[in-house]
């Protein structure tokens, strides 16, 4: 199945917008190739009136916002099409819907009609650019039509079609063991297990079906796919080494955080030590009078307590013995935090992959276990007669 990108339709030159509205929709409605408007369907317009009513919307829009744009985008379309044989006409209309409403969210009128008049059955998915409100326009935006691939995919296999094809033998994993030893064959899965949800046959699905949506496993095959995971092996050593990643990265944010930390403490107890100096020498020259003490109590306890943590710095924080100084600490911090932001950045997307490949390997562990769960069944059984 292939779905083409959105395709903005503008006023052609020399043209009118009604007549270019009319050509398109009447091209996309044609009796001929709809089996006489049986296999045409529309979302909030009616087939026999959709070239007015998206005309008059346009002319609302003009007059409710009084823009009239140049180069004025007028509807847009995209051209579905399915492998020959693998769907009727009436479901391939149904799913081209299914996408029209997913891409438009309900908020513009559409137009669906099934071509049946060439050996693969297509759909034509035409909708207004003008939403139902006659207030805004519907806005398509770059790399789109990897959106569109994506739902119309979703929506093929919710319905049982095939989305995911074979691997060429060339690019099928090679058996490298020595000669004359028994060749395992490496089972594609993602074909394997689309073939299943496909025929819907098994205790394993029916009992999976049960627990899970179909669009769940639909996400999962789709992920599978779009990340070249085509085996179980590799789906779990991508897995292992997304929380790999994942951990070493946490890792290492949490060890930027400590020496922020440390560089923070250090460089507050050479402020407090500077601030309460003077205090403190004071308090020396009085010979450690206790009425002084008592005075100064805060400022002391302060002074000395910065004084104690110098002491207890190691030979790195204090090289040569000397402290670092307050303009140098601030350089080493302003750089550590450089390097946790940027590391964040790493992470959040490390902790997305690692999120995406767990969820993908548990829900195909749970689809694998289900589909083993009748063998199991019929090996117990089959010791219990034996006793």
């Amino acid at each position: 199945m292939a779905a083409t990108r959105i395709i903005p339709m503008h006023i052609n030159k020399g043209k009118t917008i009604q007549a270019c509205v009319k050509a398109r929709l009447d091209y996309v409605k044609n009796d001929e190739k709809t089996e006489n408007g049986e296999y045409v369907s529309s979302y909030a317009c009616d087939p026999k009136t959709v070239t007015e009513e998206f005309l008059l919307s346009k002319k609302e829009y003009y007059r409710l916002t009084g823009r009239h744009p140049h180069g004025d985008i007028i509807a847009y379309q995209l051209r579905q099409s399915f492998k020959p044989g693998e769907v009727t006409a009436q479901e391939a209309n149904q799913i081209g819907y299914e996408l029209a409403e997913k891409l438009t969210k309900g908020n513009h009128a559409f137009i669906v009609a099934t071509h049946t008049d060439k050996e693969h059955i297509h759909n034509h998915i035409v909708w207004n650019s003008t939403d139902l409100n006659c207030s805004r326009k519907y806005r398509n935006f770059l790399g789109s039509y990897r959106v569109v691939q994506r739902v119309s995919d979703e929506i093929c296999m919710n319905h049982g079609l095939s989305v995911i094809k074979p691997r060429p033998y060339r690019d099928r994993p090679k058996y490298k063991g020595h000669p004359g030893a028994p060749v395992k064959r490496k089972f594609d899965l993602l074909v394997d297990i689309q073939k299943k949800l496909k025929e819907g046959k098994g205790g394993g699905y029916e009992r999976w079906a049960k627990v899970f949506n179909a669009k769940q496993i639909t996400q999962t095959l789709l992920f599978m796919r779009d990340n070249n995971i085509r085996d179980y092996e590799t789906l779990s050593e991508k897995a292992d080494d997304a929380s790999s990643k994942f951990d070493e990265l946490s890792s290492a944010i949490k060890e930027k955080e400590a020496k922020l930390q440390r560089i923070g403490a250090i460089r507050m107890n050479i402020i407090n030590y500077a601030k309460t100096r003077e205090t403190y020498v004071k308090y020396r020259e009085s010979g450690y009078s206790k009425k002084f003490y008592e005075a100064n109590r805060e400022e002391i306890t302060v002074h000395k307590a910065a004084k104690k943590a110098f002491d207890a710095m190691s030979p790195e924080e204090k090289p040569n013995g000397k402290l670092p100084t307050v303009k140098q600490l601030s350089t080493e911090y302003a750089e550590a935090l450089a390097e946790k932001k940027k590391l964040y950045g790493e992470y959040r997307l490390a902790k997305k992959n690692m999120a995406d490949y767990v969820k993908a390997k548990r829900n195909i562990d749970d689809f694998l276990a289900m589909e083993k769960e009748p063998e199991r069944s019929r090996e117990r059984g089959k010791r219990d007669a034996e006793r």
